[in-house]
């Protein structure tokens, strides 16, 4: 339609002819004239020119248009790819924050034997856990979870650590604790932050372990070769609503316990078909392998996640 109306416009004023048919196919234009029944050969010859002409100007105009499409996309390209560039290096960077965070090794208490396992979901999480030595005879346990990923998790998985860390040392209680840890994320942290904590005291010479359970999911106790989920009620820490409600448990250890600790991206990872991994499922895979050490418990649990 575009070289019709060029080559219109050009006959009116050049041949006053007016411009019947549209062109029909590419590379054709048809031209019927009213007052006359054949066209000149000087008439063809610059109806031809004009063609020529509108055709070259049109494709021009088409490569340009094509041109600028291009770079448009290519511009989209390169802030796409600082974008992921920028992403890759916050994420590494989140990485570090929470490796230099997580214990690599675990204090040697006789009698006790830990270990731990951490697979983020994405390349960064906000899981966190530790083994706290607070004297000869006592030692805490703490594992959280931060309710974000990447680096706003890593950095606020390392100011919750920190906290619980000082907070240990000063209070033997964990309710003392976790309370002290709340009203000091809501006065330092994010509003949009959140955390569940559980954190536990052993006390070795007592053989008893005291607890609080601030939104974090149940840990279970295997006793003779039985799962059994320890209770404690408890809101999640960093929530700006005045002070956080927890209860303080107590329960009697026994010589081959285990104890297990897990954040809630084991029982909710799914398979492919949709079905979560669920709690049912780890507390059966943990009494099927009640009797292997605390690492075999780790490699089981996850090799069972990964099948």
């Amino acid at each position: 339609p575009r070289v019709t109306d060029a080559a219109s416009g050009l006959l009116r004023a050049g041949l006053r002819v007016p411009l019947i048919a549209q062109k029909v196919q590419v590379g054709q234009m048809i031209v019927h004239a009213t007052d006359r029944l054949q066209f000149t050969p000087g008439a063809v010859a610059l109806l031809q020119t004009f063609a020529n002409q509108a055709a070259l100007a049109i494709q021009r105009a088409g490569l340009v248009e094509a041109l600028q499409d291009k770079i448009v996309q290519l511009e989209a390209a390169q802030v796409a790819l600082v974008k992921k560039a920028r992403l890759d290096r916050e994420l590494e960077l989140a990485r570090q924050v929470q490796q230099s965070v997580l214990p690599r090794i675990f204090p040697l208490l006789p009698g006790y034997t830990f270990a731990a396992h951490n697979e983020p979901a994405r390349q960064v999480g906000g899981d966190f856990y530790d083994v706290i030595l607070l004297d000869a005879d006592r030692f805490a346990l703490v594992v959280g979870d931060v309710s974000d990923k990447g680096m706003p998790a890593a950095l606020y998985m390392a100011l919750t650590r920190s906290l619980i860390l000082a907070e240990a040392r000063r209070a033997p209680s964990p309710l003392t604790v976790l309370t002290n840890v709340h009203r000091l994320l809501v006065e330092l942290g994010q509003p949009s932050m959140l955390v569940t904590v559980f954190y536990g005291v052993v006390d070795g010479a007592a053989q008893r372990l005291i607890y609080s359970r601030a939104g974090h999911e149940r840990p279970i106790l295997l006793r003779d070769g039985r799962a059994q989920f320890l209770r404690g009620e408890g809101t999640l820490l960093g929530f700006d609503v005045g002070d956080v409600h927890l209860s303080e448990e107590q329960i009697d250890l026994a010589p081959g316990d285990r104890l297990v600790l897990y954040t809630d991206g084991l029982i909710d990872a799914q398979s492919a078909d949709g079905r979560p991994f669920g709690l049912s499922q780890l507390a059966d895979l943990l009494q099927s392998n009640a009797a292997l050490p605390p690492a075999g418990l780790c490699a089981a649990a996850f090799a069972a996640l990964a099948a």
